[in-house]
């Protein structure tokens, strides 16, 4: 088997946390794999969009062997997230528009791509996501989806793959994508070493327990915003579809479909997701009755509650509290 050659691209805007680990968890593998007695199954090379030596926004600065202008070959392209607070997403996009070209010249030269949380929008822009399943940020879901409406993001997966394409969840959580190409490639018992050794969940395949509920505000439905607002008002109270329908001077059928239509969510769903996301938030301050949890969000019925819960969180109201809250992890 010939050893594989990866490319790591390194840009002014990249998020550098994820960069180094993404490096730190790649050169382990590989050094692991070699220690072992067998041939090296991959080479790592830093590639940057621009120039040489890049500048991050940050008091750091990467030297790259290579560059995109250079004629090279690579097996396995990475493309780490960027830091995306306060950015303007359509200038980083433009700034940017080199790397998309080249991803999709590589992925037709049969390059296997890895995308790591915002990493995505990339692979995104350059259209080889659209029609497959695709992970990302959750903070980013609603500009992704409205900017690729082709594509079938799936925000509560950690790692999703589609052909030669990989990508993987918000923040730390992506790094599962890269020990999932790990276990691929060099084999589990490399894979969960790692996970140990990082501190990393080996096997995680939802981050659901992470996401904050926005609201879904993204849109220009002013009508909607104002259903909206009710809803975040009133959620603790017994509030009916037709009766949102009403305050918005809507007929319950109409407003159905343009609220799904703005937020991505029917009615129920964005009730339930704004009741549980107050029940989060309590359980994280302090809060350890479940049932008090419950009837303060506005369920009357506990079986009912606990379910919705963990469809949405992936965790029990205990699991949750007992893992999110503070006066326990202060202990």
């Amino acid at each position: 088997m010939r050893t594989r050659h990866i490319s790591v691209i390194v840009y002014e805007d990249v998020l550098l946390t994820a960069l180094s680990s993404t490096v730190a968890l790649l050169a382990g593998a590989r050094d692991a794999v070699v220690r072992s007695g067998k041939m090296a199954p991959f080479e790592i090379d830093l590639v940057s969009v621009h120039v040489h030596d890049v500048q991050l926004n940050l008091p750091v600065q990467f030297h790259c062997g290579k560059t995109l202008a250079d004629d090279f070959e690579t097996d396995v392209i990475v493309i780490p997230p960027m830091n995306t607070e306060g950015a303007d997403m359509d200038q980083l996009l433009l700034k940017y528009g080199k790397l998309t070209s080249w991803l999709a010249k590589k992925y037709h030269r049969k390059a296997q791509l890895i995308s790591l949380c915002t990493g995505a929008y990339f692979v995104a822009e350059c259209g080889l996501l659209n029609g497959m399943p695709a992970t990302s940020h959750w903070g980013a879901m609603d500009d992704m989806r409205k900017r690729y409406p082709l594509v079938n993001f799936r925000p509560e997966r950690v790692v999703t793959q589609s052909e030669a394409i990989i990508t993987g969840g918000g923040g730390f959580s992506a790094l599962s994508a890269i020990l999932y190409f790990i276990e691929k490639t060099c084999g589990k018992e490399t894979a969960i070493t790692l996970s140990k050794y990082y501190a990393l969940d080996y096997g995680r395949t939802s981050q659901s327990i992470f996401t904050i509920f926005s609201g879904h505000r993204g849109h220009s439905d002013q009508d909607i915003h104002r259903a909206q607002t009710y809803i975040e008002s009133e959620f603790k109270a017994d509030i009916s579809v037709e009766q949102i329908a009403c305050e918005v001077n809507m007929s319950k059928r109409n407003f159905i479909r343009r609220f799904k239509s703005a937020t991505t969510l029917n009615p129920i769903e964005y009730i339930q997701r704004i009741k549980i996301e107050a029940a989060k938030k309590s359980l994280e301050a302090g809060e350890s009755n479940i049932a008090y949890v419950t009837y303060d969000v506005g369920y009357n019925d506990l079986k009912t509650f606990r379910t919705i819960f963990k469809r949405i969180t992936g965790l029990t109201p205990i699991e949750y509290r007992n893992r999110y809250n503070t006066e326990t992890l202060l202990r």
